[in-house]
């Protein structure tokens, strides 16, 4: 389920390998969100998957808090046909975002917290390059 409500029938699994075992042969489209979870593996799941003739489609997180790549994402952006690239609404200027704010009690999470930490609206907010403050 999305942030907005919004759900789509998924099966959520915890591994690159776990997801190459669930894929039916018969499939044509393979469809993965929060892909910059997963580990490196995911690299060689998605090309094979591309090489048999699978459309494969990918939505995640290209930074993480820090502003730094996540996870897979540069591998996986390095090897697609086609990316694009969305922008959520900076909660400062109103301007496009393409920075995670990730929040403590309202203040900016330290550069030192861990890289994951699922929450929601609660400990993220979307920023502009300008207004993302990551302190040391």
């Amino acid at each position: 389920m999305s942030h907005d409500g919004r759900r789509m029938e998924a099966i959520p699994v915890s591994s690159s390998s776990e997801l190459r075992d669930l894929i039916p042969s018969d499939a044509d489209v393979i469809a993965v969100d929060e892909v910059q979870f997963f580990d490196q593996g995911i690299v060689d799941v998605v090309k094979d998957l591309a090489k048999s003739g699978k459309t494969v489609l990918l939505a995640g997180l290209d930074k993480d808090f820090r502003g730094d790549p996540f996870g897979p994402m540069p591998y996986l952006l390095a090897i697609a046909d086609d990316v694009v690239k969305l922008t959520a609404v900076c909660t400062v200027c109103g301007g496009p975002a393409t920075m995670s704010q990730r929040l403590i009690d309202g203040k900016p999470a330290p550069k030192t917290s861990p890289t994951i930490l699922v929450a929601g609206k609660e400990s993220y907010e979307p920023r502009c390059r300008a207004h993302h403050i990551v302190p040391d």
